[in-house]
């Protein structure tokens, strides 16, 4: 393998990705993650993250979901750019001492020390049936913040405890079982944004430096049966394992401020957010059409598709890193320039395993009436392998890497064009719910680093 070091890079994943959604972080998806359970085959694990860059120790009011979101995570098993399964998530807030203004009264551990609360209840809606997984007088529980080394004396700060309540394993009343967790965790996704941003400041201070080390985000994580993705509800086989994935966030239409400190929404649900592939909106959608990508449908996703077959990125690649720009690649779609990244981002790859069997750009589904193979932005995974970026994405992939290669035009030949930045000081279990555990309250982010 061929490395070809970028001293930084002009890559993040989605924080602060659009004007409009980087003033609303509650609502502002920074990762999504999706692969197959490496631990059992026949599950599948969504990771949804949001609120970028969170301080850990961010009292009084620690971060938390926002009751006036809709968190959704969709996925489409027919290839035709719209949903077939949902999981939604909705929260709600209580305080167990309003009295008080402390977040917690003692040891985090106990949840009956705990001020601030948050439940949730998760819907599944398939081709528009839907079902209340959790809800009534069984929620979910969000785990609580990791306040500091005071608030946990006894290190007994364990957030996906069944004791806590932060993991349901109930996923339904039938055969199919999974699980759930909300709460906040490590920020998993590592770049030198300081630099990066700098007019590609390629030679800053303190280069090929995780900038995102020692904050944390909200994550919800979920894990569900293969079969329960499948268009067919059969496990994964060669005409049903390619499902496309992606995660939204709603507001009411809108909103509403009686004077009284409260708020409430009125109207329908708006799409605030998207998130599939990373990457996307960031470097390949300008800035004047960020906002109107997160607000649209995958189906929809014609009107970008000439960011994608004539992007701006490996202009800048070849200007100031020296790594050739393609122009053009030839993959047989007759769409014209850069197709190569159309199968990576928009169809899915044959040599991943990506695209599905028997499809064309374009052509009929495959038993399905009237229906159509398109092109859209979504976050590919086949069910029947082992997953990594971009055949799904798991936590620990190094998404940047793989994402300037594949702008290099070098996804498929081996070549690796790297960004210099790795993992190195974050922690990746090798169970539900896959991301370490948010960094304490007391632990500032600049203890992470060298000055």
């Amino acid at each position: 393998m061929i490395t070809m070091l970028l001293a930084h890079q002009a890559l993040a994943s989605s924080h602060r990705e659009a004007p409009a959604i980087a003033l609303d972080p509650a609502a502002d998806i920074t990762d999504f993650y999706a692969f197959v359970n490496p631990n059992d085959s026949s599950k599948v694990v969504f990771i949804m993250n949001v609120i970028p860059l969170e301080p850990p120790g961010s009292g009084p009011n620690f971060h938390r979901f926002d009751d006036n979101v809709r968190y959704n995570i969709k996925c489409d098993n027919e290839g035709d750019g719209l949903e077939d399964v949902t999981l939604q998530f909705k929260f709600t807030t209580t305080y167990a001492y309003p009295g008080e203004f402390l977040y917690n009264l003692g040891d985090i551990a106990d949840p009956a020390n705990l001020n601030h609360q948050q439940t949730y209840t998760v819907k599944t809606i398939r081709d528009g049936a839907i079902t209340t997984i959790l809800g009534g007088n069984r929620p979910g529980r969000v785990a609580p913040a990791n306040v500091g080394t005071a608030s946990d004396p006894n290190g007994g700060y364990d957030p996906e405890s069944t004791s806590m309540g932060s993991i349901t394993a109930d996923y339904t009343s039938s055969n199919r079982a999974g699980r759930f967790f909300a709460g906040p965790r490590q920020e998993s996704f590592f770049v030198d944004l300081e630099n990066t941003f700098d007019l590609l400041n390629l030679g800053g201070p303190n280069p090929n430096v995780n900038t995102l080390l020692g904050y944390n985000v909200h994550s919800i994580a979920v894990e569900v049966p293969a079969d329960s993705l499948t268009r067919d509800g059969q496990a994964p086989n060669v005409d049903n394992a390619v499902v496309a994935c992606w995660s939204t966030t709603e507001r009411r239409a809108r909103r509403f401020l009686p004077g009284d400190g409260t708020e409430v929404g009125t109207g329908g649900w708006v799409q605030v957010a998207r998130l599939g592939m990373p990457l996307v909106n960031e470097v390949a959608i300008p800035v004047g059409d960020k906002d109107l990508f997160n607000a649209s449908q995958p189906s929809g996703d014609g009107q970008f598709l000439s960011y994608v077959t004539d992007p701006i990125l490996p202009i800048y690649m070849e200007l100031i890193l020296g790594v050739t720009n393609p122009v053009s690649f030839d993959a047989g779609l007759g769409i014209g320039g850069r197709e190569d990244l159309v199968l990576a981002f928009l169809t899915g790859h044959p040599a991943l395993g990506t695209m599905p069997a028997n499809y064309a750009l374009g052509g009929a589904i495959p038993g399905e009436v009237g229906k159509t193979f398109g092109a859209f932005e979504a976050l590919r995974i086949n069910l029947t392998t082992a997953t990594g970026f971009p055949n799904g994405r798991n936590p620990a992939d190094d998404v940047t890497d793989v994402a300037l290669s594949a702008m290099g035009g070098l996804l498929i030949d081996g070549t690796t064009v790297s960004d210099g930045v790795d993992s190195t000081g974050l922690t990746f279990p090798t169970d539900f719910p896959f991301l370490g555990d948010p960094w304490a309250g007391n632990a500032h982010p600049s203890n992470f680093h060298s000055n």
